[in-house]
């Protein structure tokens, strides 16, 4: 498999997924369900998360959906967000739900 590493901050928790799985995706192979009205879509804008490091520029729903300051410090929805590298995010305990169904 030509993998990529998502690390998830606070925890540490990590998977191995395929290179192109959107960071929405590979957080739920975790068990972290990631808040989201749109199901990880790019509609609602609420799946956001901080990448730490250096992430890829803003995509056009990005800037579209959150502000320029929180773009700045590597804040990227996670459902747009694909992994094509290994990488670590950090999603706070008030970006996730107890589980897939909530």
């Amino acid at each position: 498999m030509d993998g990529v590493r998502l690390t998830v901050e606070p925890e540490g928790a990590e998977v191995e997924v395929p290179r192109g799985t959107t960071l929405f995706e590979a957080a739920r192979r975790l068990g972290i369900y990631i808040t989201s009205d749109c199901g990880g879509h790019g509609e609602c804008g609420k799946c956001f998360v901080r990448l730490r490091g250096t992430p890829r520029p803003p995509t056009e729903i990005d800037r579209r959906m959150l502000a320029e300051d929180r773009l700045e410090m590597g804040t990227r929805l996670s459902c747009r967000y694909i992994l094509e590298a290994d990488t670590v995010v950090y999603i706070p305990p008030g970006k996730r739900r107890q589980n897939r169904f909530a």
